[in-house]
């Protein structure tokens, strides 16, 4: 754990966008992070990572514009590391490539500010990989030379390209794409052989990611042809001759698809797999968050003593309740007696990691089928211990009441919307093929934070008909509602459209 008398800033590299190459000593300091300062090209399921109380502060462009220019970037860092906060300043790629993370650094030194440098993986060779052109590659190339391909607005680039193509070896170029007339007419007005193999990478890394391979004398015609667009780089040599592709090699159900889950970062973290194994493409922007209430040791041993019958709707209240019960020193061995019950798949497979398994699940994931499929188990002895939501619906108490079922209805957790995220979900939201909706919960705060309800309309997958419910108030259109109520549902829904 950091030291929060220190003033301590890390400068961290990201990577080029898949959130996968984000390294364990990044990680770590995004997860401790108190203020989050980061650039346009962060793949948002890294911002996912950080604590609920962390600050986030974009600082990156919008529309060609600065958000916040580097001076502004430098004095808010200052700034709450000055108050004692962690700040961590995300950067992609890695900070000291182009980065600008050597001024900002230098910054820090100038006034006493503790901080360090966490790299990342660079684009240069890890977009080349995923492209399948390996930087180097013996007999071909043995060396390789990184040059920006980008100034400040208003400079003309101004390499020396007399040099450059004396130089064995790769020439890559970062952020080049808008200056690519200069490069080709630079490297071929000094010499350079216009059937000099080349390539242009965009979004490497990313699920979107476009590869076009060529000769230096044609590039600029592909990119016009392609509307090759930034984030890209060019590079130019022997190894573009190899084609060593693995990545998006082979085409699934959900192939192409860029797909945004708001759940509770749990939820979006157990979702995440099974999509990915269909092909989509995953951004989790948790859009609500839980935070567990106390029930206390007295009160949760007496109810537990007069249940006969647990029930838990969703894996959140299977996780907290076993905080508390292991915070409370309440043995495990007094459920012995409790017929345990949930819900869905998600709350029986949370109660799975406990050593625990579910005595009944209903044949389909709703309130009603439970009460329908659970009330003939029941009798005037039988008393029910609901565990869930503060805010959850009252289907299952009225339909407990209604038979006259003995029951207690405890709010073990707290649902709260995560406004942090406004920003990024308005910034993106049109990136997005399919917006995935878990719950109520998340349904409303979908609707609170969005900008724009249209741009929703034929975009949203929701989980089951009480949250297509909730969608529904906000008009919200063609909302697709998964036949299943769990992540195959919600997969199989979006396989049919």
């Amino acid at each position: 754990m950091l030291n929060k008398e220190v003033k301590r800033v890390s400068l961290v590299g990201v990577g080029p966008g898949d959130e996968k190459l984000l390294t364990l000593k990044a990680l770590e300091c995004i997860e401790n992070a108190d203020v989050l300062v980061y650039d346009n090209l962060i793949n948002p399921t890294i911002l996912n990572k950080a604590k609920l109380t962390a600050k986030l502060i974009y600082a990156g462009k919008i529309s060609g514009d600065h958000y916040l220019t580097q001076d502004e970037i430098n004095k808010t860092i200052v700034e709450h590391a000055g108050t004692g906060e962690y700040v961590v300043r995300l950067k992609g790629g890695d900070p000291y490539i182009f980065g600008r993370g050597g001024e900002e650094a230098q910054y820090l030194i100038e006034r006493n500010i503790d901080f360090e440098i966490v790299h990342g993986v660079s684009s240069f060779y890890a977009g080349l990989g995923y492209a399948g052109i390996p930087v180097t590659f013996r007999g071909e190339a043995t060396s390789f030379h990184v040059f920006t391909g980008h100034k400040k607005k208003g400079e003309v680039l101004d390499l020396d390209f007399k040099n450059i193509v004396k130089l064995d070896g790769s020439l890559v170029f970062l952020m080049g794409i808008s200056n690519l007339s200069v490069i080709v007419n630079g490297l071929l007005s000094n010499g350079m052989n216009p059937f000099t193999k080349a390539a242009v990478v965009e979004n490497g890394t990313r699920y979107n990611q476009r590869v076009f391979r060529g000769e230096l004398g044609n590039m600029e015609e592909i990119a016009k042809k392609e509307n090759i667009v930034s984030p890209a780089l060019i590079v130019v040599g022997d190894v573009c001759k190899k084609n060593l592709s693995f990545f998006n090699k082979y085409r699934l159900p959900l192939s192409g698809k860029n797909i945004l889950l708001t759940a509770t970062r749990l939820l979006a973290e157990k979702m995440t797999p099974r999509f990915k194994e269909a092909g989509a493409n995953i951004c989790e922007m948790s859009l609500i968050a839980t935070k567990g209430i106390e029930i206390g040791k007295d009160r949760l041993e007496c109810e537990l003593n007069n249940s006969t019958h647990i029930l838990f709707t969703s894996s959140n209240g299977v996780n907290i309740f076993f905080e508390q019960i292991k915070k409370y020193g309440i043995d495990i061995r007094s459920l012995y007696n409790k017929k345990i019950c949930v819900i869905g798949s998600g709350s029986g497979e949370a109660l799975n990691k406990y050593g625990v398994n579910p005595d009944f699940i209903p044949s389909r994931f709703d309130s009603k089928s439970f009460l329908d499929e659970i009330l003939p188990q029941l009798d005037k002895s039988s008393k029910v211990l609901m565990l869930r939501a503060k805010l959850g619906s009252d289907v299952l108490p009225k339909g407990l009441k209604s038979a006259g079922i003995c029951f207690s209805d405890i709010p073990i957790y707290d649902t709260v919307i995560d406004y942090r995220k406004k920003f990024e979900l308005n910034r993106n939201i049109e990136s997005f093929d399919y917006v995935v909706v878990a719950s109520a919960s998340a349904a409303k705060a979908l609707v609170e934070m969005i900008e724009d309800n249209s741009v929703l309309n034929g975009r949203v997958v929701s989980i089951g008909p009480v949250t297509t419910k909730a969608l529904l108030k906000s008009n919200i259109e063609k909302i697709i509602t998964a036949k299943q109520y769990d992540v195959e549902g919600i997969i199989d829904a979006i396989k049919k459209l």
